[in-house]
């Protein structure tokens, strides 16, 4: 995004996109609403409700997510990684470049290529909280008290994202004109505070649509990076945080990690096996 675009935002009052990437004011608004919380009522962490992660440290993902951007490593039991994945497979998806178009099923893409001819990145899924394992883990009190402990306040606002990445032998450049841009580094800028929760549902390698991360880089970014595009060449991402702090996060089915999607990271494009991907964003 140029600086023309960016003036656009301020125009449209979409202040939150313009200054959400300054950790200044993401730490200030986080402070504030702290603030505005004192003598409301807590909401429950639903202590009564069992955690699909048992063995989570609270404090120290937290920790792990402030110094590095990430914790990794929480796993999502195999009944619930199954009956996620047998929901993607059944339910109708949309193409990401035509979300109002022609719907197809899973079944229906092979090599990328959907069985009515369209070349096919990327197949989502309309509401997938509607799935009752995905609800199981947007409401899971071990995640939502990493989330309230990292934001230092309850989310206003949740995004469910279940995604095919398809395996195929599409090109970069194609793939960037059919909107498969998050095949480059970029950071996110999803209003004044943020922070995600993704699952691999499928095992999933850097062949298969492994998610790459600078780590760090939610912290110290120069203002050339902070003002302008939210993108960046691989090239000068590396320069700048130095590619021993790049990670490619690969694993088994289940695998899930918290992170600060301020910091750069992308997508591997999926050559040999396709990738089914569940992303909780929780926002403001």
């Amino acid at each position: 995004m140029n600086l023309r675009s960016i003036a656009n935002r301020i125009t449209n009052a979409d202040l939150s996109y313009v200054l959400g990437r300054f950790k200044t004011v993401r730490t200030a608004y986080s402070g504030a609403r702290k603030l505005a919380a004192l003598g409301s009522p807590t909401i429950s962490d639903a202590r009564d409700t069992p955690t699909l992660f048992p063995g989570a440290d609270v404090s120290q993902i937290v920790q792990a997510i402030r110094e590095e951007a990430v914790f990794i490593g929480l796993q999502l039991p195999p009944s619930v990684v199954g009956e996620i994945e047998a929901f993607a497979k059944s339910e109708p998806l949309h193409a990401i470049y035509d979300p109002k178009g022609p719907t197809f099923k899973y079944s229906d893409v092979v090599r990328g290529k959907c069985i009515d001819g369209r070349t096919m990145p990327i197949g989502g899924i309309t509401d997938p909280a509607r799935c009752p394992a995905v609800q199981r883990v947007i409401n899971d009190p071990a995640l939502r008290a990493i989330v309230r402990q990292y934001l230092g306040h309850e989310p206003r606002r949740i995004m469910t994202i279940l995604d095919w990445s398809f395996a195929s032998d599409i090109s970069d450049e194609q793939r960037r004109k059919l909107r498969h841009h998050v095949i480059d580094y970029h950071y996110d800028v999803m209003g004044y505070n943020f922070v995600y929760a993704s699952f691999y549902i499928t095992a999933t390698d850097r062949y298969s649509g492994a998610h790459v991360m600078m780590k760090r880089s939610h912290n110290r970014k120069p203002l050339r990076m902070l003002i302008g595009s939210v993108r960046a060449s691989e090239a000068d991402v590396r320069r700048q945080y130095g590619i021993e702090n790049e990670v490619v996060i690969e694993g088994h089915a289940g695998l899930g990690f918290v992170q600060d999607t301020s910091c750069y990271h992308r997508a591997s494009p999926p050559t040999q096996g396709d990738r089914l991907m569940l992303a909780v964003r929780f926002i403001n």
